[in-house]
């Protein structure tokens, strides 16, 4: 501390007190000393500062038993480290009632040594301050050229936790963006704060170290202390410890906040390097410019990539723009299940290890709760392949592309499809892309659609829902939020304008084939 304590100035001025200098409140010896003051009037706690040991002889409250009463709870509430009375001139001993308050605040009450004057005493104190203020100074120098020589040799981050915490004498921790932290404290585990529950803590009132307490955390009294890139959090340097005095260590925190901030950026700064080379690789890969065994897994190995034998290829509908820390801990996320992820813009592939039960439904689930919560995005879908080897993911990506342009026809409302549950509906693919088979098949519905431009009626949606719950007129009308006889009219018009029987399996078949078709024309733009 660069200050001393009550305690301590006694050890070390012994000649400024009496035989005896302590007349009460032994519970306040711990209380720091940071400047001296001396009392002239009763109300003297209107003008003392924070940390003041205040001299007095006590003659502006000798004769006045409430003022004695009141003055060392309102020093005290004031922040006085102690009070100092000079006895015998005009006070024989200190009041009882002052020793009562003393006791019951822990607020020291100190016999002054009768034949000492305030100067002297002023300036032995005041000596012993700056004595201390420079061996703390020193002191913490030492200790910030201690934490630069750890954070510039390129130590792990364990080594710099717990140098931060050798140095500051208390617990520490670093917990990154992605939930990964590094403790002093095994048996204590963070996780990213919830800003909605951070407050400012008076650890960061200088105005140059912002640092947050986290309501409900009463157990371990934790400090944060955010460490930034490029205006946004992407760290926190965490410390606890049990009576902690903050004001000695801000010097030293900014010091570890700004060699964290510079640590971090050097390493994101390789990682960057590192991914912009992965990264290449897994779109040519992906996109089928790598495609034989030995290239490709030359190129793994140089980006320090494990392939396993067969993947699952999944790819997302459109992702809108994504907070890097929500990026870098869906990846981290990722990786930890052995998932490989590929930015395309804004569609994004997973290769899913074929392992196991990682393709079941339940697993795919997850993985898409987990794409939606990280990324805050609550409608993304999934297309997926059936299992590929590594040299034909680009055929499974061809497949995925196929499966979520038709999933978002033929399952509408099912945000994940697969690639084994299309049936016959890749030939609906092809067709929509022959643009002679497609138009043929449109002009058995061309009735319906032009009749639905020209009255705004819904004669082709009707259809395709009636025929989607194999003919039952119920389950349409329940769907396409209509009267059962509303349906029933509309059927009755879809026969007289096509002139067919909906009654007929082969006619229903037809027109299902047609609608498909006209449906996936419409999104590929044939129509």
């Amino acid at each position: 501390m660069n200050t001393i304590t009550v305690e301590k100035l006694i050890a070390n001025k012994p000649f400024l007190f009496e035989e005896n200098p302590i007349i009460s409140g032994r519970g306040g010896l711990k209380r720091y000393i940071t400047n001296i003051n001396v009392m002239e009037v009763p109300d003297v706690y209107r003008w003392v500062r924070e940390g003041d040991l205040l001299l007095t002889t006590a003659f502006s409250i000798k004769d006045n038993e409430q003022a004695q009463e009141e003055l060392i709870p309102k020093l005290s509430e004031a922040g006085i480290a102690a009070i100092g009375i000079k006895t015998g001139r005009y006070l024989k001993q200190v009041p009882e009632r002052m020793i009562e308050m003393s006791e019951k605040y822990d607020f020291p009450i100190l016999s002054l040594n009768f034949n000492i004057g305030y100067s002297q005493t002023i300036s032995e104190v005041l000596n012993e301050i700056m004595n201390q203020e420079a061996k703390w100074l020193s002191e913490l120098h030492l200790k910030i050229q201690l934490l630069t020589k750890t954070v510039m040799m390129g130590e792990n981050m364990r080594t710099i936790v717990e140098t931060i915490a050798q140095c500051m004498e208390m617990n520490a921790a670093i917990l990154l963006h992605t939930n990964e932290s590094f403790s002093t404290d095994a048996a204590v585990r963070f996780k990213w704060p919830d800003l909605s529950r951070m407050t400012p803590s008076a650890s960061g009132e200088d105005g140059f170290l912002r640092a947050y307490r986290l309501e409900g955390d009463s157990e371990k009294d934790a400090c944060y202390f955010p460490i930034e890139r490029n205006s946004e959090v992407v760290a926190y340097l965490v410390c606890w410890s049990s009576g902690t005095h903050w004001s000695e260590y801000t010097l030293f925190l900014q010091h570890a906040v700004a060699l964290l901030t510079l640590y971090l950026t050097k390493q994101q700064a390789l990682h960057d390097i590192e991914d912009s080379h992965k990264d290449k690789f897994l779109k040519m890969w992906v996109l089928g410019e790598v495609s034989d065994r030995q290239t490709i897994v030359l190129n793994a190995a140089i980006v320090g990539m494990q392939l396993r034998n067969h993947y699952y290829v999944c790819i997302t509908s459109k992702i809108g723009a994504v907070a890097y820390k929500d990026y870098a801990r869906l990846r981290s996320l990722l990786v930890m299940q052995g998932i490989i992820l590929v930015s395309l813009g804004s569609e994004w592939v997973l290769l899913v290890p074929a392992e196991g039960a990682s393709g079941s439904k339940e697993s795919f689930g997850r993985l898409l709760s987990d794409l939606r919560q990280t990324l805050k995005q609550p409608f993304i879908r999934m297309g997926i392949s059936e299992i590929k080897s590594f040299i034909s993911v680009h055929e499974g990506y061809q497949d995925a592309l196929q499966v979520l342009e038709l999933g978002s026809i033929i399952q509408p409302d099912e945000p994940i499809c697969r690639f084994e549950n299309l049936g016959m509906y890749p030939i609906v693919h092809l067709l929509a892309d022959q643009k002679g088979i497609n138009k043929r098949l449109f002009k058995m519905i061309e009735p319906l659609y032009d009749y639905d431009l020209k009255n705004q009626s819904k004669l082709v949606e009707t259809l395709s829902v009636f025929l989607r719950h194999d003919g039952n007129v119920k389950e349409a009308a329940a769907k396409l939020f209509c009267h059962y006889n509303s349906v029933l009219y509309r059927l009755e018009k879809i026969q007289c304008l096509l002139k067919l029987d909906l009654k007929d399996p082969e006619t229903k078949f037809q027109l299902q084939l047609a609608l498909r078709v006209f449906e996936y024309g419409k999104i590929k733009g044939n129509l």
